[in-house]
């Protein structure tokens, strides 16, 4: 199958240093050796390390996020120059909604074929919501990683898996379960407070000789707001250390250091991060069950929430009494049923929805 020749990405985020989306460059760059060329909208540039092949459009900056009237009004402007100086066989719209909404009437008239990627249980209300609707009834295929990770169920819904650069994540060995990580966005949507609460219920048992470390960073007022409760949680508990955002490319020379991630997301958060740091030999505890086809049945009692989040103490204390020869089996089970989300095979996975 040969690709179509011109692809127009749109997405959130082009930034090296952005622990949660610094991936997106992998994409643009794995993509790129397919197609003759690419040209990218984004919603927000940082650093980057693109090929100068690509061509890159930017509505915000780090440094510089303008008004949202001035933002839709430079979305159309981008818009129409991009399209004026090039046509494109298919856009693809990467968590980016609104964007996709602001452009579909320039992409309509061009006759632009339209794919939308979403990954996230998304808004329950308000225009966000709206918005996600009418980029779903607007775009001619949808596409999502895992078959909870859409809200809606509609016809031209399409589960792929995810596109992760596993090269970047090495796998290391692990003898024994003691280091913990969250590795995710700082939000109530995570649960972040129970992770810690029971964290340190645990710890406090064992006389304080494991670890929990927190890397990610809030997105927004709300989330700044609970990271602050979180703050007062830990309060001066040595066991419990916030790290902050870190860069995607840095994020495997830490991974050596963890034993086991934990990510309370419930149905719809099929988080890649998961994904990437069972890639590199750490041990997950999870709650959606989407993850389940990454532990073999002996263990998806063990490793899984159930009902009550609470249950994660318990889970911590079958954990690390854990055999050596256990925690290598469940790890490489894992490993096995990773390769269908790798980077690798996006492109095709996608050419296949494109051709629809």
């Amino acid at each position: 199958m040969t690709p179509p020749g011109n692809l127009l990405i749109l997405n959130l985020g082009v930034d090296a240093d952005d622990t949660s989306l610094g991936f997106t460059q992998t994409w643009i760059e794995e993509l790129n050796k397919e197609y003759a060329n690419i040209e990218v909208i984004t919603m927000r540039l940082g650093r980057n390390g693109l090929s100068n092949k690509i061509g890159l459009h930017y509505i915000n900056t780090n440094e510089n996020k303008i008004s949202k009237v001035k933002q839709i009004i430079k979305m159309n402007k981008t818009f129409r120059e991009v399209l004026r100086e090039r046509t494109y066989d298919h856009c693809f719209a990467h968590m980016s909604p609104l964007l996709f909404i602001v452009g579909w009437p320039h992409l309509l008239r061009k006759k632009i074929k339209t794919t939308l990627w979403f990954t996230h249980p998304g808004p329950k209300f308000g225009i966000k919501k709206m918005i996600l609707l009418m980029a779903t009834l607007l775009a001619k295929t949808v596409v999502t990683a895992s078959s909870n990770s859409f809200p809606y169920k509609v016809k031209k819904l399409k589960v792929i898996g995810h596109g992760i650069d596993f090269s970047r994540f090495e796998g290391f060995e692990r003898r024994e379960i003691k280091n913990f990580l969250y590795r995710e966005r700082i939000s109530a949507s995570k649960n972040v407070d129970v992770i810690v609460k029971n964290f340190i219920r645990f710890n406090n048992k064992h006389n304080n000789q494991f670890s929990l470390t927190l890397i990610g960073g809030p997105l927004n007022n709300e989330d700044n707001i609970y990271l602050d409760t979180i703050k007062k949680l830990i309060g001066n508990n040595a066991g419990v250390t916030i790290v902050g955002k870190v860069p995607h490319s840095e994020l495997n020379q830490l991974m050596e250091k963890f034993d086991c991630n934990i990510n309370l997301g419930g149905p719809g958060f099929f988080d890649k991060a998961v994904l990437e740091t069972l890639h590199a030999g750490l041990i997950n505890i999870c709650y959606n069950s989407d993850y389940k086809q990454f532990y073999s049945e002996k263990y998806q009692d063990k490793l899984f929430i159930k009902n009550d989040l609470n249950e994660l103490e318990k889970i911590f204390e079958y954990l690390v009494n854990l055999k050596n020869e256990e925690i290598r089996s469940i790890i490489q089970f894992a490993s096995n049923n990773l390769e269908k989300h790798s980077l690798k095979t996006l492109p095709n996975r996608l050419n296949e929805v494109f051709y629809l």
